[in-house]
């Protein structure tokens, strides 16, 4: 009888591991299919910011981010696209994105950025309302200075000498807006409240650069000498921007980050600091 109970059960066995095994596959098909139907990861965005601040809109510091920097990476959510900050220094930036090293950097409209990045359009011009920032460029004097700007020159100066201007190292579209005035050029501040410190040592006569920037600094009490004139020289707006010649593949996901920013970026979230 024990002999006959031993010969069943090694009967029924590999009809139940069959059996076990069926479900087992079963079970594991089903995730392998889950898993090929789950949605694909946002794709990688590069973008490379700069390593100098310029406030308020990069920080460099990923526990403040500025209101660009926010933007960027709330429109990469909006377009399906993880963005990733890179800060390096601007020319570096222009390298790695001439090697594709890095998607999109941040610009303005200068002749020369006009023709090496490919910026927003519409209807074959800039598309103001995909910028990143419309920013002014400003002059500021020491005051007990007679400078001023009348929109067309610079005038107030006291002798015959050429008027001497500081600029922030790197900041092109301040070296473009006076290449062309009768003045001199100063370019060794590195950031716009050494800019400032240097006007008020009197190592130049003025200042130009962002206004933005420069009221942030010129919070500085011992500033407070130091006077902005009410006449901008320049307002422009700034983008970020893709390379012309990498333009063919990347326009389609650069055309999704740009409408987002289009859509965020006047939100109070994008407008505070």
């Amino acid at each position: 009888m024990l002999a006959a109970m031993q010969a069943l059960r090694r009967l029924a066995l590999p009809p139940l591991l069959w059996a076990l095994a069926g479900l087992c596959g079963a079970q594991a098909s089903s995730q392998a299919n889950a898993q090929s139907g789950a949605e694909a990861p946002p794709r990688i965005w590069r973008v490379c910011v700069g390593d100098q601040p310029i406030l308020p809109y990069i920080t460099n510091d990923p526990r403040h981010p500025g209101r660009a920097e926010r933007l960027l990476v709330a429109a990469g959510k909006l377009a399906d696209l993880s963005v990733q900050l890179q800060r390096y220094p601007f020319r570096r930036c222009r390298i790695m994105m001439a090697n594709g090293d890095t998607d999109m950097l941040l610009a303005g409209p200068t002749p020369e950025n006009l023709e090496e990045f490919r910026f927003p359009l519409k209807s074959g011009a800039l598309d103001a309302e995909r910028r990143i920032a419309r920013l002014n460029l400003v002059w500021v004097r020491r005051a007990d200075s007679r400078f001023d700007w009348d929109g067309k020159r610079i005038t107030g100066m006291p002798d015959e000498r050429t008027p001497k201007v500081g600029l922030r190292a790197g900041q092109r579209v301040s070296l473009n807006a006076v290449r062309q005035m009768p003045v001199l050029v100063d370019e060794t501040a590195l950031t716009a409240t050494l800019q400032l410190r240097m006007l008020a040592a009197k190592r130049f006569d003025l200042a130009l650069g962002l206004q933005d920037e420069f009221e942030i600094a010129l919070a500085d009490p011992e500033l407070k000498p130091l006077v902005v004139l009410p006449r901008a020289l320049l307002r422009e707006d700034f983008f970020a921007v893709i390379s012309q010649k990498h333009a063919a593949a990347q326009l389609p996901m650069a055309e999704r980050l740009w409408n987002a920013m289009g859509k965020l970026r006047d939100q109070p979230e994008f407008q505070r600091d």
